[in-house]
Formats: structure tokens, sequence, C-alpha cells
């Protein structure tokens, strides 16, 4: 890219500014950001603010963060510890039931009963079962599907508990996770709101002095141009692929710029408030919002008291309640300095949330004070003031839909007639703050990899590729450069715990030379390679086991190798990958090792003057494996010490050379287990 490109980012809010923030590590010094904002303010819905009558903070809008450390990379708790800042963890073990507080099993079978405690141990079991860490960490989108919730609801999965306090519980429990009623969302979503619990699954954490301290670091460390008080009301198409983005100011005025690319970082609701001039592009937003119009609402009113009072009585830095259909309170004072001082924040969800965000501010806080259990209820006495803040409509009671998309469809709504406009949102994933942190980076990725095919330095395959493979010298003289046997079969070993001899398929194996080396460590292997130039070059000696083919067609039949080594994916193009991955499994046992060129490559190994010749589809590895896991097979690692042992085979493979990988979460996503079912189509 010789011009720096213009990118314009449609909202302020945290999903705005993690795009802006992506975008400036990727492209530094290559493109020209600019945010509009229609408030006076960045940050959206994380909101931290102080009372009127003592300077005490709290939380007004987003009240948490996800920590999902324990099952795989966690982007956002990265980047919160990249911007320095201090985290306080979070936990909440008490749910009050009237005018009682159950904060262990043995309360519950006291208030409930032993036949609800047994019917609420066997529906978290259950959920277990059906959603594992790993599979909850992935999060891919056939996911309802193999864990048989696909077309439910949480109303119809929570029908199968039998005893009815048992359902009432894990409802009201779940209800201000899930922000809507159990009739209206998934039984997936469902399930994966009631293990946020299971400390195997996540933790969950906040940042000390207030959420807010987050959008407020990236907004100082951005050379993005901010426009704040700036109300975009129309994207339209532009000459030659760009965009004409249109706003008023405070004052009134109308102002129009023209972008290379558009990203609109807003909540579904709002898309259609804009005019998009192209009759294309207004129906591809339209299909987008009736797929996530699924609207839920969430309540903030926050109570500043003399003292916290609740403390001798509830642990915990939040507890739940089955008022108002299911609620949350917040110690606020547990995150913040409040002195003598103690704050507690309901969040109302759901109907309850919509239907009480009508009443005044007054009315609600009489309300939350009324709802605090006996045991609590002379606090009411200690209250000092309190603040209401409305999310009516703020997040989406089906994230991610009720059949998910691919990632790009989801984040591309037109992307043959506009390749150029980008949608960012945490709808996208999981209504979280670490959902619209995965949204933005993908969107990022996308944008690289059309800049790099589109407008870069992807070119088609030379004639004389192979002849000066080095640069310098044929394939034949220097492939031992670039491969190694034995680097292949240490990785086996450290994942699928597999030692010679089996038999592996070398997918991209040129002139048949690897397989030789295979054999020599007690590999039976076999090669396929469609460029015929290479393979004419093969020795008589290999000719056996060296074929010409496609992968799209491969010529083997069902399950004929232990493991495939795949380095050609890809060379296929866009609209063929789902046959070709499809072929792949179909000659599979066991496992997948996924070796080709992706966009998140480290930059040292991208700037290579023809390591994207004949590339016809640049992916970053998370966006293949959205691919891969949908067609079949699982992700193979999924422990910490396997990644461990795997990453170090890769960096002592590199030694004295640039590395392939900037990190090691990315092989993660390198290696691939056949699953059960029968492989799905697209």
């Amino acid at each position: 890219m010789r011009k720096k490109m213009k990118i314009a980012i449609v909202g302020g809010g945290p999903g705005g500014l993690f795009t802006a923030h992506y975008l400036e590590k990727t492209f530094p010094n290559q493109c020209e950001v600019s945010i509009f904002e229609a408030s006076p303010r960045c940050g959206g819905k994380i909101r931290s603010l102080k009372f009127e009558t003592a300077d005490i903070p709290y939380e007004a809008g987003t009240a948490e963060l996800y920590d999902y450390s324990m099952a795989g990379p966690d982007t956002l708790r990265r980047l919160v510890d990249e911007m320095g800042l201090e985290t306080v963890p979070m936990d909440g073990p008490a749910l009050i039931w009237g005018d009682h507080i159950l904060q262990s099993d043995k309360d519950i079978a006291k208030i409930l009963g032993p036949r609800a405690l047994k019917d609420l141990r066997t529906f978290h079991l259950s959920c277990a079962k059906l959603l594992s860490p790993a599979s909850y960490y992935e999060d891919h989108r056939d996911e309802a599907v193999r864990s048989g919730l696909d077309g439910l609801t949480f109303r119809e999965l929570l029908d199968r508990v039998s005893h009815p306090l048992a359902r009432r519980y894990i409802e009201r429990a779940a209800h201000s996770d899930v922000a809507t009623e159990s009739n209206l969302t998934s039984a997936l979503n469902g399930v994966k709101n009631v293990l946020m619990d299971n400390p195997a699954y996540m933790s969950l954490y906040s940042v000390r002095g207030g959420l807010e301290a987050l959008p407020r670091a990236l907004v100082a460390r951005l050379k993005a141009r901010i426009f704040l008080n700036r109300t975009v009301t129309a994207v339209t198409a532009g000459p030659k692929g760009t965009y004409v983005v249109a706003c008023t100011n405070k004052s009134g005025e109308r102002l129009k710029e023209i972008f290379d690319r558009v990203v609109v970082a807003l909540p579904d609701y709002y898309l259609r408030r804009l005019d998009y001039g192209d009759t294309g592009l207004s129906a591809a937003i339209d299909e987008h919002c009736r797929r996530y119009d699924r609207p839920a609402h969430y309540l903030r009113v926050s109570a500043l008291f003399q003292s916290p009072f609740w403390r001798s009585r509830v642990r915990g830095n939040y507890f739940m309640s089955d008022a108002f259909g299911g609620c949350c309170l917040y110690d606020e004072s547990s995150r913040f300095e409040t002195g003598e001082f103690g704050v507690l924040s309901w969040l109302l969800a759901g109907h309850d949330a919509l239907v009480h965000s009508n009443l005044s501010d007054a009315e609600l806080i009489e309300k939350v004070l009324a709802s605090l259990p006996a045991p609590l209820r002379r606090g009411a006495d200690l209250f000092i003031e309190g603040k209401v803040h409305r999310w009516v409509g703020s997040i989406n009671g089906i994230p991610g839909g009720q059949s998910p998309e691919a990632l790009k469809k989801r984040h591309l709504p037109d992307s043959a007639n506009h390749p150029g406009f980008y949608l960012v949102g945490d709808y996208l994933f999981d209504s979280t703050l670490n959902g619209v942190l995965d949204s933005a980076e993908l969107v990022c990725d996308e944008i690289y990899t059309d800049a790099v095919m589109n407008h870069g330095v992807a070119r088609s395959l030379r004639s004389d590729y192979f002849d000066y493979y080095d640069g310098e010298q044929p394939y034949e003289k220097c492939f031992l450069e670039f491969f190694d046997a034995r680097y292949t079969t240490d990785l086996l070993k450290a994942v699928w715990r597999r030692k010679p001899p089996y038999k592996l398929l070398d997918v991209g194996s040129a002139s048949g030379l690897t397989l030789r080396e295979f054999e020599k460590i007690g590999v039976e292997a076999w090669g396929v390679e469609n460029n015929q130039y290479i393979h004419s070059r093969t020795p008589k000696k290999l000719l056996k086991r060296n074929l010409l083919g496609d992968i799209r067609s491969l010529p083997f039949p069902d399950n004929s190798f232990d493991f495939v080594y795949d380095t050609s994916l890809c060379y296929v193009p866009e609209a063929d990958l789902v046959r070709a991955i499809n072929e792949l499994r179909r000659v599979t046992r066991v496992g997948l090792i996924f070796g080709t060129i992706t966009s998140d490559m480290t930059q040292q190994i991208a700037s290579e003057g023809d390591i994207l010749d004949g590339v016809q589809s640049l992916r970053s590895l998370w966006e293949w494996s959205d691919l891969i896991l949908g067609l079949g097979f699982r992700v193979a690692v999924l422990d910490q010490e396997t990644l461990d042992k795997v990453w170090k085979i890769e960096t002592e493979a590199n030694e004295g050379g640039p590395a392939w990988y900037p990190e090691r979460e990315l092989m993660r996503y390198c290696f691939y287990q056949r699953s059960d079912p029968e492989r799905r189509s697209k």
C-alpha cells in the first residue's frame, strides 16, 4: 500500500475503540483512522460515575469482565494488562430466595428441599456434558448441533427439570446474565450463562478505579482522529470502491468525507437509522437486522449507604436475588475505594427491566430498597442517595443468532458488492466486552487480508517458482531448508501421543521428496500435488506414492490415512474451500495438521517477497478454524501442557531464523481431531 488507507469507524464505544486499536497495531503508519461518536464521550456502555452527595464511585453500565485464561488465550485480559490497569477478582456464591440467603448446598436443601437440590446438581452436570470448557471457549457455530440443542429455547430445556423450585432457581439465577426471558433465548445461550458460575469455564474480574479506565486508556494511546458529538447519518458508495460518510455536528452542520473502508460499530438496532443509499447495501443491512433483532434489556439502580451493612450476612462481590424475575446485586464498594460508605447496585434484566424503565427514578429506588430480604431490610434506613441508568434494548437476547453464520458473513453483510463495509458488535458473539473485542479483531484481520490480496503484494504463482525456491536454487537443492520430517512427527507425538509407524498424507507434496524423508523415520507417507510442473520432477521410485491430483477431489478411499499434513488450502479458491476440507476429513482417520499460509503470520515472514505468490484464500488462523470446525473437526490441543510442548517444538525448529507464528496461542488452531458426526456441508 503506497498511500495511507483512510478508515472510518462509526461509533466510539468499545467496538469502535478496539477496532481502532487493532488497526493501528496492524497497519503502523499505513492507515488513517477516524472515529465518529454521536455523544460527548467515548466508551459506550462502559460508564464509571460518582454520586453527588459524596465522592463515591460506582459502575453505571457494564458490570464486569470475563476471564477465559484457564481455557486459552484471553485477548481482553491481555489488553487490560497491556494498558497497565489493576484488576480486582469477583465472585458471588449467594442467592436470595424470598427472605432466605442461600450460600451453600446445605442452605438450598433446607429451603428448597433435597429433591430440588438433586435436580439442580443434575442440571448443572448435564450442562457441563453438553458443553465442555474447550467447546465453550472455542464457541464455534456448530456447537448447538453438536450439543443437541439446535432449535431449542432455554425454556424448553428448563422444562426437562422436574422439580418446579429447581426450575425457578435456575431461571432466576441466570436471568441477569441472559437479560431476556427463557422462552426468548436459545437453549445454547442459556447453558452458556448457567456455566458462567463454574470456575472451570471462566472467572470474573473488574478494573480497580472503574471499568471506564479501559476506554480512557485506549483513547489516550490512539493516534486516530476522534470526532465527538458527530452523528453519522449516512454511509453511501463513493467513487472507485470508496465510501462517503455523512454526519452532523453539535451545531447541526452537515459534513461529508470519503474513506477507503468503513467499520460500523453500533448496536444492531441502530443500524437501520443510517441511510445507505445503495439499495443492495440497504437490503443486506435489513437482512442482517432481521437475524439479530433480539432486543434484551438492562436497568441499573445504584444506591449509596452509610455503611456496607450486607457484608455481615452475604459473602462475595455480588449476589443474586429472585426479586424482579431474577436480578444481580453488586457490592460496588468491594472494587472501589468507598471508605466507610457502602454501595449496592441492582441490575434488573429482561422484561422486568423494560417494564420498570417507565417508572421514575424515585419509584425505582423505592422498589429496590423494598426488595431487600428481611435479614438485610434494616439497610434501607442507611440509604443516602440513588442513581438510575436505563439500558433498554442495549444488548442481544440471542447473541450470535439462533443459527450462527460464518464469522465473515456476520461482519461483512454484503462482501460481494461492498467488500469495504464492515460491522463490529458484541451481539455477533456473546454480548460481552470479550465478544466485541473478538469482533473488532476479526474485522481488522479481514481488512488486512483484503489489503494484501486485492491491493498489496499477492501475485499469481510464477512459472519459475520452484526453479528459484529460495530465491537462487531449485526446489530439489534447498527444500530441506524449509522441511524437517522430524518436526512433523514430533508435533504428532506431542498432540496425539503417536509414534511411527503410521500412514500420513502430505497435501502439497511438490516432487515427493518429503515422502522419502518421512520414510527414513518409519512413516508411510503419500503425497498429492496439483502443480503439474513440479510433480513432473518426482523421482521414479516415488511416483507410486506421489500422485498428481486436486485437494478438492483426492484420489484415495475414505479413511486412508491416520494423519493429513496440509500446506495447500491457501491455494484453493474461496468458493471451493468447503469441498476441499470435506475431502481432507474424508480421507483422515485421526487428525489434521494445518500448516498453510495465514494472515497472522509474523510480519517478517509475511514480508518475504514470494510468500503470498499463488495464494487465493488468505485468512487468519481463527477464521480458518471457524471453517474447519464447522466441517467435522474439533480442536485437538485443549490443554496448556500440550500447547507448551507444541510451542517448544516450533521455536526450536525456527532457532536462528524467523518465527512463523508470532505467539504460542495461535498454534492451538493448527491441529484438528476428526470428530464422530458425519461431515457437514456448507
